[in-house]
């Protein structure tokens, strides 16, 4: 009679063990909370990098012409075709490319050197002439392992792509390379910041409708 009761015993003390253990352990599953990853913050580099490669082929063909603008004529130079890209890449996001347009040596300028492992679509690379003036450029369009590739408004052959494999590079550009070069952040607008900071300025009337009433 007692192992009767005492087997009924521990048959009850396991359930209860085995149903607090199942409890406890739904308990911890549902305390977890997910884990969700911020999204990313674009910068206007991302952008161009994201829409240079395929905004870039609408203007292959265009034939030379020095100081036309492709988004205006049929024709370009090397600076026009840059600005027009690097400007038009920006459209419909935050931000915005504020010079419109700078001559090749204001380029040079307003960009750093950056090293050809660094490099990405939106990105520039700079030739020397005989002077060894840096009056030529192109942007660069895509990278492929240790490839570059770039367009360029050439005098001779007008709106094309190359790349450092391509044999006008091999037999002519690489000897006037000069630099692979990046935007500084000056030249480009933040949309979202410019409004931001409008919202705060006081206005010339309310100063003086304040100083008036004595507020």
């Amino acid at each position: 009679m007692i192992r009767r009761h005492y087997k009924a015993f521990v048959v009850i003390i396991s359930l209860i063990v085995l149903t607090s253990c199942s409890s406890a352990t739904r308990e911890v599953k549902r305390t977890i909370p997910p884990v969700v990853a911020p999204p990313p913050v674009e910068d206007p580099y991302d952008v161009m990098e994201k829409n240079v490669p395929t905004l870039s082929k609408i203007y292959l063909g265009k034939g030379y012409k020095l100081g036309a603008n492709p988004d205006k004529l049929v024709e370009s130079d090397c600076s026009h075709l840059v600005c027009a890209i690097a400007r038009n890449s920006l459209i419909g996001t935050n931000y915005e490319f504020k010079p419109y347009y700078f001559p090749s040596w204001k380029i040079y300028e307003y960009t750093y050197e950056i090293e050809k492992s660094e490099t990405r679509p939106g990105d520039i690379i700079f030739f020397r002439d005989v002077q060894k003036k840096q009056n030529h450029l192109g942007l660069i369009t895509q990278k492929k392992d240790d490839t570059i590739f770039f367009v360029q408004a050439s005098s001779s052959s007008g709106v094309i792509e190359r790349s450092t494999q391509s044999e006008g590079w091999l037999y002519y550009w690489r000897k006037r390379f000069d630099s692979f070069r990046r935007w500084k952040k000056e030249v480009f607008a933040d949309k979202d910041s410019e409004k931001s900071n409008a919202s705060t300025l006081i206005k010339p009337t309310q100063l003086s409708t304040n100083a008036i009433s004595g507020n």
